[in-house]
């Protein structure tokens, strides 16, 4: 029997790495860090398993990986997105013995932990999971391919861990948890990252962050101890998280929901593309420029691509990123993206099922305007029309 450790990687790239970094990192610093990261992570697992190999999404990524890595075995990712990814990533390997897929992004592993999850597994569990400090999780195992923790899960939400774990007990799998520990998307997690890092057994991360000592703010007061899962759909979910601070305890809830986009649709007769449709949770007709979610496996811009053709038809010549923002910091996990796409031709609109869209094609110059005066209801269609308007000629 062979104990496998899949880590799961992309290759470190300028421009592509840890944008969520950029600023105050440089986007060669973000890169930097990312390839610290996944040879830390590396090291960590082989001093713990024989069988190491990278799991990898993209087959333009093998050879930057082999140079980074070289001797380690590269397996490319099967399906798509995600979820693909660790389900068959373990399913396609767990006919020789147990298998730990790794997260790249955390700064080394607790010692011992993956000798602890294979451990676990032999003594009888069906699932192990390494939650993560932002609610996602830096490990899975297991003994056989289960695919019921994969099902209907809000990727790129706080609420991942939460709804595997929902998943897994009404699925009747028994779990172990394996040691909390911090991954590195965001500043405010390289923040203490660079606070613990006497903590780590990650010399490369340890050397590097060290560098960026008056770049990383210092971390903000409270601490995340634990989240609970209050209710939740593959699209939206309600989390309970309990903080700690250094004066006192409490509890905070809000909506995790998945990376959005928003697409400023332009004619080349100058007519912008809105979509007016009810939306009940404000019981109104709302005019909107074309918008959704990011499925797992997309891009920003592929999603945006996407959700202008199901709800206008529309493809474009030309696209540009306009901005990323949060639409309701307080409330909300999301994470969204605007765009502007220049040259749309029109087609036949394939909206979802369920979906009742209705297309408006509104003057530029008069939707600007409008924008600007105050007559978009719909907050994130207003700032998207606004900042593409700096790119326009009214």
């Amino acid at each position: 029997m062979t104990e496998l450790v899949l880590v799961v990687a992309k290759a470190p790239a300028s421009g592509r790495s840890k944008t969520r970094l950029v600023p105050p990192l440089s986007p060669e610093q973000a890169a930097q860090l990312h390839e610290a990261l996944l040879l830390d992570t590396l090291d960590s697992c082989r001093a713990e398993a024989d069988d190491v190999r990278i799991l990898y999404a993209s087959p333009d990524d093998a050879a930057a990986l082999a140079r980074l890595a070289p001797g380690t075995p590269l397996v490319l990712q099967e399906g798509r997105g995600l979820a693909d990814a660790l389900r068959l990533g373990i399913a396609g390997h767990v006919g020789n013995g147990p298998v730990a897929i790794v997260s790249s992004d955390v700064p080394g592993m607790p010692s011992g932990s993956i000798a602890a999850a294979f451990r676990a597994l032999a003594a009888g569990a069906d699932v192990v999971l390494g939650p993560a400090l932002d609610g996602g999780y830096w490990l899975i195992a297991m003994r056989e391919p289960h695919d019921t923790p994969f099902r209907e899960i809000p990727w790129s939400t706080p609420a991942v861990l939460a709804v595997t774990r929902q998943r897994c007990a009404d699925a009747g799998l028994r779990i172990i948890e394996l040691s909390a520990w911090r991954d590195v998307d965001t500043l405010v997690d390289l923040a203490f990252v660079a606070r613990e890092l006497d903590r780590l057994h990650a010399p490369r991360t340890d050397a590097f962050v060290r560098t960026l000592a008056g770049v990383i703010p210092p971390p903000p007061e409270p601490e995340l101890v634990s989240s609970e899962l209050l209710a939740g759909s593959p699209w939206r979910a309600v989390i309970r998280d309990h903080l700690t601070t250094p004066h006192r305890q409490m509890d905070y809830s809000y909506l995790a929901v998945p990376r959005a986009v928003f697409v400023a649709a332009v004619t080349p007769g100058n007519d912008l593309l809105l979509v007016r449709q009810y939306r009940h949770p404000v019981r109104d007709w709302t005019l909107e420029v074309p918008a959704g979610s990011v499925e797992d496996g997309e891009s920003a811009l592929e999603a945006a691509k996407r959700e202008l053709r199901e709800e206008t038809g529309g493809t474009a010549r030309e696209w540009t990123q306009l901005t990323t923002f949060f639409s309701s910091s307080a409330h909300l996990s999301l994470r969204s993206d605007a765009f502007l796409a220049t040259g749309v031709e029109l087609g036949e609109a394939s909206p979802e099922a369920g979906e009742n869209v209705t297309l408006v094609r509104q003057p530029l110059a008069e939707a600007v305007a409008s924008a600007r005066a105050g007559g978009f209801a719909e907050g994130q269609t207003a700032l998207t029309i606004l900042l593409a308007a700096e790119h326009l000629e009214l």
